[in-house]
């Protein structure tokens, strides 16, 4: 599917793809790794079907370097900020780009947060040890945009929803699942990138406000405009892929990401 894409040699634009491992890659205990695959080499093979012209990141290594810290959530199968941003870092290495530096970037906790995992197990080890969502207040003025299937079409809003809260809180990137939105900076770099992602790439995409001018992401799952008119509407240069590596696996997820390609087509399901 992504070489689909390649081949529509849209004039000027570039495309990357970077596959996402799972807290598991990094967790899995001595008595249990033979049950689990490493994930880097899975998305290597992934990497090695795809044409030569697609830039490939693989940011297992990158993240592997910081596995002691608190990159995925306990009760959930989300990664956190910090993690989106490591992998945010070896996007900038692949797209020639200087990552933001974090030490002086302030930020905002959301405690309280119980995800997937404890929503079904209800285990007590994991309610009594909640998760706590961080997000980074980065100093560039971003205006923040929800959009729908209609190509210009764009509404003032906020890149973060603050009244989110409790089990909830990862909403608090992007408002949630989208099907799309779009960011707009101080920059004048020329550089305008389209993210397509599933719910991985909410934490992700705010690290992007500090190296384009502007960010539009879209949710595959949701989305159903026109996607190519729209690229071309918005002079979109650059367009990344990014999936956790269960939906890069995942058939509904590759329809969906297929079917932006044919405009008002039926979504997938799980």
């Amino acid at each position: 599917v992504i070489n689909t894409y390649s081949r529509l040699k849209v004039p000027g634009l570039k495309i990357y793809n970077l596959i996402i491992p799972n807290g598991f890659e990094f967790e899995v205990t001595e008595p249990y790794k033979d049950k689990a695959k490493p994930a880097k080499e899975a998305i290597d093979a992934v990497y090695a079907a795809e044409d030569a012209d697609i830039i490939k990141v693989n940011p297992v290594d990158e993240i592997r370097k910081h596995r002691t810290e608190y990159i995925y959530f306990n009760t959930d199968h989300h990664w956190t900020s910090l993690g989106a941003y490591y992998a945010y870092r070896s996007f900038c290495a692949a797209a020639g780009l200087t990552p933001v530096s974090l030490e002086a970037v302030p930020s905002k906790v959301k405690p309280n947060f119980l995800g997937f995992f404890y929503r079904i197990t209800r285990s007590s080890i994991l309610k009594n040890n909640p998760d706590s969502v961080r997000y980074y207040l980065f100093p560039d003025s971003s205006a923040f945009f929800i959009g729908s299937k209609s190509i210009g079409y764009w509404a003032k809003s906020s890149m973060y929803a603050e009244q989110v809260k409790g089990d909830n809180s990862y909403s608090v990137f992007l408002q949630g699942d989208l099907p799309i939105c779009k960011m707009e900076t101080q920059l004048k770099n020329g550089r305008k990138i389209a993210l397509v992602k599933e719910s991985y790439g909410n934490a992700f995409a705010p690290f992007l406000i500090n190296n384009y001018e502007k960010v539009i992401v879209v949710d595959s799952r949701y989305y159903s405009g026109d996607f190519i008119a729209m690229l071309k509407a918005e002079g979109i240069n650059e367009l990344l892929f990014l999936n956790n590596i269960f939906a890069a696996h995942t058939p509904f997820h590759i329809s969906n990401m297929k079917g932006l390609l044919n405009p008002g087509s039926p979504k997938a399901k799980p």
